[in-house]
């Protein structure tokens, strides 16, 4: 009813810009019923587009331990090349990065610890000397970085690394965690951005508080870091006299104009409806400012999951998320318009029957939306890895 509600009121107003997209593809060629493959990763980077090649990650269990994957496919290809494992042993939560004229940087958890390799070629090393995982990458202003919790005592901090890329080779160039002391709680799903300016950003999920709480830090270096500061604007404290405050998880960040950089999370301080998706911009103070609702009031009585913002240097900027406000999970996205979040729209392969979930997403250098998501159609189906890429129109 909503859906068609919608088309009516689309064809009665003006022609106005949308995006405009491009045939559907699969990704993994490995599929059946007992195969799970996962695009779960911190600050959600499943998918890069480098030069003209788009490159997608992902974790499943097709030989009977979870190994990590990366597919490319050349813009004059139809279709992906077969897949690269990227792991020897049991692998956990990959992510890419784009570094330009079709090489791509990725990284992953396996044996207790977090690696990186350059691809095409390039050999794998290891990034963390102590127990380590939930990486992730970021590039900007001539500085690649990566992110990632590692083991301090009884519980995991967020350490930041500088990389330095030598050859096909990725070495960390310098190491900090954003806290000196011993962790009182656990940190954990990092959040990275490296800004025009070259300032870092790193943002993730933090107990000291006893519930869950994005925070979020800063430098200008990537080796001083400031004082952590809450990403949300919703003081901690009991909710009905329950718990220590309502829940907030897994912070993205992107990079947005010449020195901006906006995060998105899910925020369970409407804690009846499950998790929302929130929003809040820090224009380039290094301060972020009120959160923001991204979704729209169709989808407030639902639960929303998976959220990840995408952003470029033009200032546009996109959310994607999924969540069943049309009875089946598909795959929502809101634009930002300059004052808000524009009216949800769904990605049109990625909804209807079946079950569409898990989205990530990148905008490349031309302002084009790719799109990656899995697709199961029934509950006896093969999962599969879709990808789909959008021209604004």
């Amino acid at each position: 009813m909503r859906a068609a509600a919608l088309l009516l009121v689309m064809l009665a107003a003006p022609t106005q810009a949308a995006w405009e997209w491009g045939e559907a593809l699969t990704v993994n060629p490995v599929q059946g019923a007992a195969v799970f493959p996962h695009l779960e990763s911190a600050n959600r980077q499943g998918v890069a587009v480098s030069g003209d090649s788009v490159g997608v990650v992902w974790e499943d269990n097709r030989d009977g331990t979870p190994q990590c994957y990366l597919a490319i496919k050349p813009g004059a290809a139809a279709e992906f090349q077969p897949e690269i494992r990227l792991s020897q042993s049991a692998c956990y939560e990959p992510v890419v990065l784009a570094l330009g004229a079709g090489r791509f940087a990725a990284a992953w958890e396996e044996a207790g610890s977090v690696h990186a390799r350059v691809l095409p070629g390039g050999g794998a090393s290891k990034l963390a000397a102590a127990e380590a995982a939930q990486v992730t990458l970021a590039a900007g202003a001539g500085g690649i970085y990566a992110a990632w919790a590692e083991q301090a005592g009884r519980f995991r901090r967020i350490v930041v690394a500088r990389l330095a890329l030598a050859a096909d080779t990725l070495g960390v160039e310098a190491a900090r965690p954003v806290e000196a002391k011993v962790p009182s709680n656990e940190q954990g799903w990092p959040a990275l951005a490296v800004a025009g300016d070259g300032s870092v950003t790193v943002a993730w999920e933090d107990r000291r508080e006893r519930h869950t709480v994005p925070l979020v830090s800063h430098s200008r270096d990537g080796r001083r870091f400031s004082p952590p500061a809450r990403l949300t604007d919703h003081k901690s404290g009991s909710v009905d006299g329950l718990g220590a405050g309502s829940g907030a998880m897994r912070p993205t960040l992107a990079t947005w104009g010449p020195r901006g950089v906006v995060a998105v999370w899910l925020d369970k301080r409407d804690f009846l409806s499950g998790y929302d998706v929130y929003a809040a911009f820090d224009p380039g103070k290094r301060r972020f400012g009120k959160n923001l609702r991204v979704q729209d009031s169709f989808g407030d009585n639902m639960a929303q999951w998976h959220a990840q913002v995408v952003g470029d240097a033009s200032g546009r900027l996109v959310a994607v998320w999924d969540d069943e406000r049309d009875g089946t999970p598909d795959v929502w996205l809101a634009n930002w318009n300059g004052k808000s979040f524009d009216d949800n729209v769904a990605v049109p392969a990625a909804a209807g029957a079946g079950a569409q979930s898990d989205p990530v997403a990148a905008l490349d250098a031309s302002g084009r939306l790719h799109v990656v998501w899995l697709e199961r159609t029934d509950a006896q189906a093969a999962t599969r890895i879709r990808y789909a890429r959008a021209e604004w129109r």
